[in-house]
């Protein structure tokens, strides 16, 4: 197998994977919703799903490496530029999204491994363990602050990237529209604007946090789930429905870009 090969497997077995992830999460919090059993988690909750599973200690290895290869992926697209992108402002602030995916996602293919060998997925680096390193830095209560409106703006632009149909660079989207059809293409842009909901939750928690020096107020995405969910009357269990179901169409759309990554090398 060539270089090339080889790393088009790798690119396109983590978005698999990735997607698989979402759907698990998605389909769990829908089940809450619907008052059908289930429970609202995050990523650490659906390896525990999958372990659960027939075969599941094979299949979180795999998801293991399958995220592993997606870090890999996005950390190569940041610091080799194969998609071009330059040098301009606007071309380093995409690469260095593409790292902070790639760091983000060695993270939880590391939590899978650790699920698979038996230990707990909580006992690694946490969000709020992070904080908390931060606030011992100078000045660190504002770099906290400042990611949090840097996920934010990520979020806005995400909604952005969904009502105008801007999806991910490496997608070929008139490929798909042409062949799984224009329903397919709305699916994903409505898993990328419910993924950036969420998104702009944590983002408000991160800044909260950084504001007031506490690091319990940084969140995750199972507590952004639950505060959709704990909303009065029957409009928490809506708006926990609607985002769950547009987290099992994020997975759908990360499946679906593992079949139509179009992967671009610099020659």
């Amino acid at each position: 197998m060539t270089g090339f090969g080889a790393l088009e497997l790798i690119a396109r077995a983590g978005f698999l994977v990735k997607g698989m992830v979402y759907m698990v999460v998605g389909a769990l919090a829908l089940q809450v919703a619907a008052q059908l059993g289930g429970r609202v988690t995050g990523t650490r909750g659906a390896f525990t799903t999958v372990l659960a599973q027939p075969f599941g200690r094979t299949l979180l290895l795999v998801a293991a490496v399958g995220l592993l290869g997606y870090a890999a992926w996005r950390l190569l697209q940041g610091v080799f530029d194969p998609d071009r992108l330059g040098h301009g402002w606007r071309g380093l602030a995409i690469r260095v999204s593409f790292v902070a995916l790639g760091v983000v996602h060695a993270a939880l293919g590391l939590q899978a491994f650790r699920v698979y060998r038996g230990l707990s997925a909580g006992s690694g680096i946490s969000e709020r363990a992070v904080a908390t390193e931060a606030f011992a830095w100078p000045l660190g209560d504002w770099l906290v602050v400042l990611a949090g409106l840097g996920l934010i703006g990520f979020a806005v632009q995400q909604i952005y990237a969904a009502i105008t149909c801007r999806l991910e660079r490496d997608l070929d989207v008139a490929r798909m529209r042409r062949e799984a059809g224009e329903w397919a293409v709305a699916l994903s842009r409505f898993g990328v604007a419910a993924r950036a909901i969420v998104f702009a939750l944590l983002g408000w928690g991160i800044i909260v946090a950084g504001w007031f020096r506490d690091a319990s107020e940084v969140g995750t995405t199972a507590s952004s789930l639950r505060i959709l969910a704990a909303q009065p009357g029957g409009l928490g269990r809506w708006l926990l429905g609607v985002t769950a179901a547009g987290f099992v169409a994020y997975g759908f759309y990360q499946i679906i870009h593992a079949r139509y990554l179009h992967i671009r090398i610099k020659r």
